[in-house]
């Protein structure tokens, strides 16, 4: 049993090299591809919100189109805060977000 783990331990060290040069082999290449999620969101009084800290543990933020349904969220669970400025600098858009407008996107001019 031990030559076996020992033996797989080597392998896997190989093919961690291995796809570390290879592009082509599933390794740490595949997130180089990540596009960075590239966004503001701010309350009333201008102070920055990580969206990060609402998401479950575990869950990473890797495609923007979720940014939507999570800043709707963040309005909805933190009203006091409202209105929320979010801005989407990839998509180049900004809206604002009010509770009493249903934390819908409402877009404002730039």
């Amino acid at each position: 049993m031990k030559s076996l783990c020992r033996a797989l331990l080597v392998l896997n060290v190989l093919y961690c090299l291995l796809a570390a040069a290879e592009n082509n082999l599933p390794g740490w290449h595949m997130f180089e591809d990540v596009q960075r999620v590239d966004y503001t969101l701010a309350d009333r009084d201008g102070t920055a919100i990580d969206v990060r800290a609402y998401l479950p543990r575990g869950a990473h933020l890797v495609d923007d189109q979720e940014l939507p349904d999570i800043v709707r969220f963040v309005c909805e669970k933190e009203p006091s805060r409202a209105p929320f400025t979010f801005e989407n600098r990839r998509r180049g858009t900004r809206a604002v977000l009010d509770p009493s407008a249903g934390c819908q996107v409402r877009r404002a001019p730039r």
